[in-house]
């Protein structure tokens, strides 16, 4: 076969498979857009539950009854190089104002799955001054308890559940620190030091996430909470417990929580 044919019957198989091509019309442009009209948006979905639990609750823990006074704990020598011989309690703090500090507040809430890692700030129990610094916590059941030694001397955090020992370990260096975990279940957990028997710090745990407690000045804010009517309670282990009924908004007034007596 000449080299001419070879040549030309590819080419004109070219010409036969690109006919097969239908060219595009103005028509099938209008009939592609008609489709796209016809087909449904795209839906977003609407705000979820907790996005919506942006409200949140102000308010502050008063003392109106005398001003309490503090008591000198004596201490023992094996301190007294740098604590001196007594230190003075921090179980019932008041402000010039009446603000009392370390309260525990909360909301009732539905109990929330533990969180795989820690939420929120760090729960902190320092020792520092042959004291347990904050003297009252709030923290999640199950979760840790983050220990730290600030004085130059061996103390002990023994933790009791109950009666029962939730945990128990010396801390001989200045600066050491470790965790612990909480119990699962929500309570009131006690902490004291073997050695130094003054000593002493409770914690109460939760199986949700809206509790606080008071700053310096007695005051507290508790967020993320859903709007509508709440149950918001508070306790010191010096005052008890108290409890109101509020309407919690995203411009809610302030509450104040209000104690006397002798604590």
């Amino acid at each position: 076969m000449p080299t001419f044919h070879r040549l030309a019957l590819p080419a004109l198989l070219g010409a036969s498979l690109g006919c097969s091509q239908p060219t595009p019309t103005a028509s099938d442009a209008g009939s592609r857009a008609a489709q796209a009209a016809e087909r449904p948006l795209e839906r977003r979905s609407a705000p979820t539950a907790a996005a919506a639990e942006a409200a949140s609750l102000d308010g502050r823990v008063l003392w109106r009854g005398p001003r309490p006074v503090l008591l000198a704990l004596a201490t023992n020598a094996s301190v007294q190089s740098v604590c001196g011989a007594s230190v003075t309690e921090n179980a019932f703090r008041v402000d010039g104002a009446g603000g009392v500090a370390d309260v525990v507040v909360w909301v009732d809430a539905p109990a929330e799955a533990s969180p795989a890692a820690p939420a929120g700030p760090t729960v902190v129990l320092d020792q520092r001054g042959c004291l347990y610094w904050p003297p009252v916590l709030a923290a999640r059941a199950g979760g840790s308890l983050h220990i730290r030694n600030s004085d130059p001397l061996t103390h002990t955090v023994h933790g009791f559940m109950q009666g029962q020992t939730a945990f128990n370990v010396a801390m001989p260096l200045e600066h050491m620190q470790l965790q612990r975990p909480l119990p699962q279940e929500p309570q009131v957990l006690d902490i004291r030091c073997d050695v130094h028997p003054w000593m002493h710090a409770v914690v109460r745990t939760f199986a949700h996430s809206h509790f606080t407690t008071t700053g310096p000045d007695g005051h507290f804010r508790l967020t993320g909470l859903a709007p509508g009517e709440a149950l918001v309670h508070v306790w010191h282990p010096r005052l008890g417990e108290a409890s109101q009924r509020v309407q919690v908004g995203q411009a809610g007034a302030p509450i104040d929580f209000s104690f006397g007596g002798k604590p």
